[in-house]
């Protein structure tokens, strides 16, 4: 009898194993579309091996050359050798790089470049800018020198990057490559010192709203001024193996409280006076700002009648989306662009591009990234909808959209094989035709009011600069359509001059410049060359960084829309032309005091004199250095190797068991093909098993294979009087048994995706399993209390055997998730599975999800189906599928059922099982401690949702609805249905907690209420 309990309890652990979840890689996700499958080539210089597909060999060897320039920086600071070349793989625009392989996981729109550690590969785009690329690719070997610095020091590794708070190792990227004068850092520390909210250092390690690009940038300026350029590398190693604290007494002399102190006062002393000077109110109507938009609103784009205004905002607190409010009130009218409800635009275009207005006010066009690539989509602005989306033939890249004064043409600055020109599509030709065409970067361009000529920002020279050296600046240039001619306007030199636009109807543009350290409005008039300065703000007129879009101006109504940045957040002001205050400047008066980040004397300024000598676009600024071709190769290589749970051997009655595994992450250079492999051992030797998993990672169709054997082991306990012999006496005694269950999963299997776009993909696959059964019983013999001795014994086991499964799915999911669960969007999957040989089942899946998410709280609603079909669905070796998870229908477990049976109400576990089962479920859930703007309580570190939830299920078999049971006799299969309060707790991103308290509504439901604690984010 024992036996036969032990064979049934068998077969329900395979089917535990195999029933409840397909053998898809995730249930639902966004996806990672790979639209193209790149062709990369191979250069390779003293320091770097670059990957690249570009198609002239000149623009791969421009990059390279740059890349070793920004060695011989930063190893006069960081004195760390590359012992071989280190890998640098580069996409010709951001599109192509949020589709790298190299790196896994999403890239955002605001994500410039990353540098992993395992392999030091530095991954990156080109950008619309120069300036920008030149940057970000200095930023990336700052980290490409920290990991080195790691791996190669006597007592650090990788790991020792635990250790560095986020500050410190942004911000120092952020010093090396930008330096101690910087305009856009320099105005946050302006806004903190003038709004009292500098933060300690130990803020800035736990406080989430101090960005540590800005604010690392500026300590390490503090630092480095302080005791020179050389402190930098002992602090950054020395925190590297104490952690920050312990490191600033050991290479500073002194405390962190007190550096941060200095800190705090070196800041406030220095911005003092320049704030004391600057414009004390804004000019015009502070339109949309956090009480009635949100914290970041930014891109204003005016309509030409001057009555609407289109802007982005994080309003509806949990995207950033395009919005139509009123310019003269701040009403919000209609939100233009969901993100959740397009799902084949994969994003927005938010920091480079602010959209542009037809002539007429009916349209507006917006870039978006969709199939992989820049499409330009226009929106019927009445009816919030988009009406067309296409791309500009000959242009793969392209930002700043500017719609031309006889609605006949777009312009855009367009990225191609790496080089930023002025590309006109003529928008019922459908052709593009190429206005400028240089090594210099060419932004925001602006029409005149007849549409005769551009005007943009540029970083060619103007004649006073000397080409070859000083810091890459923007100038205000022009051109005119009809001959291509271009000029430079001798403005504000080395100053970045930009977002022109023309004022309507004359000869004037407004753009923004930085040429006093701060970012304030000013006109030049292109007649007689005179400037004169607008706004004298104390922070400064910015988008999210230096090129977003900042100011626009209504072509008809002489109404300017600019974004101020002020107490952390972006508001938008508007005001009539003629309201601004202009006060003469002289077009030569350039002075970045005010944009130094404290101390201005410094001590041995490597860092600052190294930047002083980057060169313009112009390739004669570019030292030579050697560089060969080699052919490609994948160069599969280890990533990553990890212990599972550590190596251990112990001995006892039962054995000696020994327990260890090892994990380990291969995949050539450019992430196209990935191999993962596993190996433990967690008990006898029979208790060994290994995985190996292959992925192919390119284009729409992604597919891989998986063979191992997995061996699962379980136990049951009995009890029995037996007789033993115990020299020639036989005693009558007492038997506890153990018996040890290992199943063993041999598979092999094939999956892959067909991704449609980031929300929507096919899944399919399919493979052989092969089970098989090893049973060892322990009998353990007392005499009373007295333990005698253990006897090991080796079952029948039940035979093994095989079967072969197929599987297809579609699934869609363009939810966004909050603090612990999903608040907006949708999730759906239909999924279908055939199981052969040993059964023949079919199993369906319908399961749709909708989210509402209405300030304060969201609506979420989910209906599920699964089950088994065909002649094997009721067999009774198949474990029956089951509503009694707590996320599907809360409030139905042991407590539950044991209650039930003692008030007589007829439910017992077999209500909760069958072959079939249905789930319905609805929340309200509450944002509760989080982000002050999202949650109703503001928390820095306790991130919590409260829920009031209905939940409903039931569970059925097809050949009957009435079913014999014998421990209650018949039962009828009838839908539970539970509601109560639940708190998820999001324990700092590691998992999910869902503590709740559940009432059955039934006629006793009040007495079979009860606790319980579920572990996953919500549904």
């Amino acid at each position: 009898m024992y036996k036969s309990y032990l064979q049934i309890g068998v077969w329900v652990l395979i089917f535990l194993l195999l029933g409840a979840e397909p053998m898809q890689a995730q249930y639902f996700g966004r996806n990672k579309p790979i639209y193209k499958d790149l062709d990369f080539k191979v250069l390779e210089s003293p320091h770097f091996r670059l990957y690249h597909y570009f198609q002239d060999q000149e623009d791969a060897s421009r990059v390279i050359q740059d890349s070793e320039r920004w060695y011989k920086l930063h190893y006069q600071v960081l004195k760390s050798s590359f012992l071989e070349p280190n890998p640098l793989i580069i996409y010709k625009n951001h599109a192509d790089f949020q589709a790298t392989t190299a790196i896994t996981g999403e890239i955002g729109i605001g994500t410039g470049g990353v540098t992993e550690g395992m392999k030091n590969r530095v991954v990156m785009p080109v950008t619309l800018s120069n300036k920008q690329t030149d940057h970000v690719l200095g930023h990336e070997m700052v980290h490409a020198f920290q990991y080195n610095l790691l791996r190669t020091g006597d007592s650090t590794s990788i790991s020792s990057v635990r250790n560095l708070p986020l500050w410190m190792v942004e911000g120092l990227a952020e010093y090396m490559s930008i330096g101690s004068t910087d305009p856009n850092t320099a105005m946050w520390m302006r806004d903190a010192v003038l709004n009292k909210d500098i933060p300690t250092l130990r803020d800035l390690t736990r406080k989430p709203e101090y960005f540590p690009y800005r604010w690392g940038q500026a300590f390490w300026s503090f630092v480095a001024g302080t005791w020179g350029d050389g402190v930098i590398r002992p602090l950054f190693m020395a925190t590297a193996i104490y952690g920050y604290e312990e490191a600033i007494e050991l290479v500073l002399r002194t405390d962190a409280k007190t550096l941060g102190s200095m800190w705090r006062k070196q800041l406030e002393d220095y911005y003092a006076p320049y704030m004391a000077k600057a414009q004390k109110s804004m000019t015009g109507t502070k339109l949309l700002h956090r009480e009635n938009a949100g914290e970041m609103n930014i891109s204003p784009m005016l309509s030409p009648n001057g009555k609407y205004i289109a802007y982005l905002s994080e309003q509806d607190v949990i995207s950033l989306e395009l919005f139509l409010a009123d310019a003269k009130t701040g009403k919000k009218i209609k939100r233009l662009s969901k993100r959740i409800q397009q799902g084949d635009i994969d994003n927005i275009n938010f920091l480079e591009s602010a959209g542009t207005w037809s002539p007429f006010g009916e349209h507006f066009a917006f870039s978006v990234y969709s199939k992989g690539r820049n499409q330009l989509a226009i929106l019927d602005v009445a009816k919030a909808k988009i009406i067309d989306e296409f791309d500009i033939p000959g242009v793969e890249a392209f930002s700043y959209p500017a719609w031309s004064p006889d609605g006949n043409s777009i312009v855009v600055s367009g990225l191609v094989e790496g080089q930023s020109d002025l590309y006109l599509y003529n928008l019922r030709t459908r052709k593009t035709t190429q206005l400028t065409n240089d090594a210099f970067s060419d932004l925001m361009p602006s029409w005149s009011g007849d549409g005769s000529r551009l005007v943009f920002s540029s970083d060619r020279p103007i004649q006073s600069q000397v080409v070859g050296s000083g810091k890459l600046s923007n100038n205000l240039t022009e051109l005119v359509i009809s001959t291509g001619e271009i000029k430079v306007h001798n403005v504000f030199s080395g100053a970045d001059n930009l977002n022109p636009v023309f004022e309507p109807n004359g000869n004037s543009v407004l753009f923004l410049s930085d040429r006093d350290g701060f970012r304030n409005m000013y006109r030049y008039n292109l007649d007689n060359e005179s400037v004169a300065q607008l706004t004298d703000y104390v922070t400064g007129i910015s988008g999210i960084t230096s090129f977003s879009p900042a100011i626009s101006i209504a072509r008809n109504e002489a109404t300017v829309a600019y974004s101020y940045y002020l107490k952390g957040d972006y508001i938008i002001y508007t005001a009539p032309l003629n309201a601004f205050t202009a006060t003469p400047v002289d077009a030569r008066e350039v002075d970045f005091k005010a944009a130094v980040l404290p101390p201005q004397e410094r001590i041995r300024p490597i860092v600052d004199a190294n930047l002083a000598t980057v060169y313009t676009p112009a390739t004669t600024g570019r030292a030579e250095t050697p560089v060969k071709e080699l052919t490609y190769k994948p160069q599969f290589k280890l990533d990553n190797i990890s212990n599972i749970a550590g190596v251990g051997v112990s001995s006892g009655p039962f054995g000696t068991g020994i327990q260890g595994g090892v994990n380990m992450l291969f995949s050539d250079i450019v992430g196209k093909n990935q191999l993962f492999a596993a190996a433990s051992l967690n008990g006898e030797i029979y208790d060994f098993g290994a995985q190996v998993a292959y992925l192919r990672q390119v284009g729409r169709l992604q597919w891989g294979a998986i063979a191992g054997n997995v061996p699962y082991q379980s136990a049951t306990f009995g009890y029995a009087i037996d007789t033993i012999q115990i020299g020639e006496d036989k005693f009558i005694v007492d038997n506890l048994i153990m018996q040890q269950i290992r199943t063993y999963q041999r598979q092999f299997a094939l999956i892959g995706n067909y991704i449609l776009s980031t929300t929507r993909r096919f899944e399919f696959g399919g493979g052989i399993s092969h089970y098989s059964f090893r049973i060892d019983q322990y009998n353990n013999y007392y005499f009373g209390n007295a333990y005698i001795r253990t006897d090991k014994e080796r079952l029948d086991a039940p035979d093994g055997f095989a079967f072969e499964q197929v599987y297809g799915a579609y699934v869609g999911d363009n939810s966004l998730f909050g603090l612990t669960s999903p608040l907006d969007g949708r999730r759906y999957r239909l999924h279908a599975e055939r199981y052969f040989g040993e059964f023949n089942i079919w199993t369906f899946i319908a399961d749709y999800r909708q989210y509402f998410f209405v300030r304060p709280f969201a609506l979420a609603f989910r209906v599920l189906h699964q089950g088994r079909y065909g002649e094997d669905a009721e067999s009774n070796q198949l474990a029956p599928l089951t509503i009694a998870y707590p996320t599907y229908i809360r409030g139905f477990g042991n407590e539950y059922i044991s209650r039930s049976q003692e008030i007589g109400n007829g439910i017992t576990f077999n209500n909760l099982y069958g072959s079939r089962v249905a789930v319905a479920n609805a929340e309200i859930r509450l944002p509760f401690t989080g982000p002050e703007r999202l949650a109703a309580l503001k928390s820095d570190i306790l991130f919590t949702d409260l829920n009031l939830f209905v939940d409903g299920g039931i569970a059925w078999s097809s050949e009957r609805s009435v079913e014999e049971d014998q421990f209650s006799g018949s039962i009828n299969y009838k839908p539970l249905i539970s509601t109560g309060l639940s708190l998820r707790v999001n324990l700092f991103g590691y998992m999910v907690i869902e503590p709740y308290y559940a009432i059955p509504i039934e006629k006793n439901g009040r007495e079979l209420a009860n606790f319980g604690v579920n572990f996953a984010p919500g549904w």
